[in-house]
């Protein structure tokens, strides 16, 4: 059994292949382990695929731009053990498969769990499930803090969204339904959405806008997604664009430059 404080890896998999059927696919239950990458390489070279659950709302269309939903914080929570946390106010199954954080014990402050990661099994509106194979070493108790930090979950993306925060490209030509799960593309060349009258210049950064990609303009290397491949006229119609992401390892540093 793996625990929060000696294992850094839980349920192990691998990199793995993958077809244009599946590709195209929109599946109500994962086809692949969530957050699976896959390497493929076609006419437009090599590029690196990440399967995803749609988080948005919406469906979300080939080409759109996905990113992590927000970290969502859970303050002084009024019970716990060392795999459940009882709190009010979420949203039924939004959380599963995200990071449980023990961002603060409450009644010890700096001591265990404090610090402990584990992992959403399943979540309701008043009660967190953590993993039974990955307990947190000293159970949780009231009005300990935690934070939610997603991971494979995904939603449109918005005007200054990280780079580290975005998930890539919609690759499926159907798109994927809300809550159902699907391909994004994080890394190589690939034709995605552009925001509406926009120009760019071959070679030029490109960042989040609304589920599409932008001009940086004067953003900061922290919200470069990857660049143009070509000069693209801002009266174009289709209002799409060759571009080439690097997501895989996010062209900005960070939260700063």
């Amino acid at each position: 059994m793996a625990d929060a404080t000696t294992d850094l890896v839980l349920k192990v998999g691998s990199i793995t292949s993958t077809s244009l059927s599946d590709i195209n696919g929109d599946s109500a239950t994962p086809q692949n382990r969530p957050g699976t990458l896959s390497i493929i390489v076609d006419a437009f070279g090599p590029r690196i695929l990440q399967y995803v659950q749609n988080k948005s709302g919406s469906a979300v269309a080939m080409g759109e731009l996905l990113s992590k939903p927000a970290n969502v914080s859970v303050s002084n929570i009024t019970a716990g053990s060392t795999t459940q946390a009882t709190t009010s106010g979420l949203t039924a199954d939004a959380h599963d498969g995200k990071l449980c954080y023990v961002l603060d014990n409450a009644d010890s402050a700096g001591a265990a769990p404090e610090g402990e990661v584990s992992i959403v099994r399943n979540n309701t509106a008043t009660l967190i499930d953590v993993e039974r194979d990955r307990p947190f070493s000293v159970a949780l108790a009231v009005n300990d803090d935690l934070v939610l930090i997603s991971n494979w979950q995904a939603e449109d993306a918005a005007d200054g969204d990280l780079a580290v925060d975005v998930l890539g490209v919609v690759l499926g030509n159907q798109g994927f339904a809300d809550t159902n799960y699907g391909w994004v593309q994080r890394e190589g060349y690939v034709v995605a959405d552009l925001e509406a009258a926009t120009g760019l210049t071959a070679g030029d950064p490109v960042v989040a806008d609304a589920a599409r990609i932008g001009d940086f303009d004067t953003d900061g290397q922290e919200l470069w997604v990857g660049y143009a491949l070509a000069t693209v006229t801002s009266d174009i119609v289709p209002d799409v664009a060759p571009v080439n992401l690097r997501l895989f390892t996010a062209a900005g540093p960070g939260t700063g430059p």
